[in-house]
C-alpha cells in the first residue's frame, strides 16, 4: 500500500504543477488496455499507472479551468512535425530524419510537437510560419498565448510521469 500511496501522491503533484504552468495540455488518447497486450511494455505500463496519472490530470484541470484536449495519436511519430511528410521507422529508432526536408529530432521531442498541433488546429489555433494567430480562435487559446504560458504536450509513459 506504500508504494501506491506514494504514487498517487507524485500523481497529484506532477498534475497539479502541470496544471499551474499551464494553459492547454495536450495528451495522445491512447488505448491503455491495448498497449498493454504487448508482454514486453504491460509491467511497465501498468507500474506507471498511465490511466489513473490522465484521470487525476483531468480532475486538476477541471477545477483549475485548464484545458486538456486528447488527440488522436496515429502517426505522430511517424510524420515530419516540419513538413507532415511520413517517415516510417520502426520503434527501435529514436532519431527522426525527414528525407523531404532535412529535420532530424528526438523521435518522442517530434511526436510532442505533432501531438501540440493536433491540439491546436482542434481548438482552432492555426500557427503561421511568423509565429502569427488565426483570428478565428476560441477565447482561451487567445488566453494561453497572450499569457505567454508554455503549451504543454504529455507524449508518453515512458517518461514515468
Amino acid at each position: 500500500m506504500h508504494i501506491a500511496r506514494q504514487r498517487e501522491d507524485f500523481h497529484y503533484k506532477t498534475a497539479d504543477k502541470l496544471v499551474r504552468e499551464n494553459d492547454l495540455i495536450a495528451v495522445e488518447n491512447l488505448n491503455i488496455r491495448g498497449l498493454a497486450r504487448n508482454t514486453k511494455l504491460s509491467k511497465s505500463i501498468y507500474d506507471v499507472a498511465w490511466g489513473a496519472f490522465i484521470i487525476k490530470l483531468n480532475a486538476v484541470a477541471a477545477v483549475r479551468g485548464v484545458h486538456i484536449i486528447k488527440v488522436n495519436p496515429d502517426n505522430t511519430s511517424q510524420n515530419c512535425s516540419n513538413c507532415g511528410h511520413k517517415v516510417t521507422k520502426n520503434l527501435s529508432v529514436r532519431t527522426h530524419s525527414c528525407s523531404k526536408c532535412g529535420t532530424v529530432l528526438d523521435r518522442d521531442q517530434n511526436a510532442a510537437i505533432n501531438i501540440l498541433n493536433k491540439a491546436l488546429n482542434e481548438v482552432g489555433i492555426i500557427l503561421s510560419a511568423c509565429g502569427g494567430l488565426d483570428v478565428n480562435q476560441p477565447v482561451f487559446a487567445q488566453r494561453c498565448v497572450s499569457t505567454r504560458k508554455k503549451l504543454l504536450c504529455l507524449r508518453s509513459s515512458r517518461y514515468n510521469l
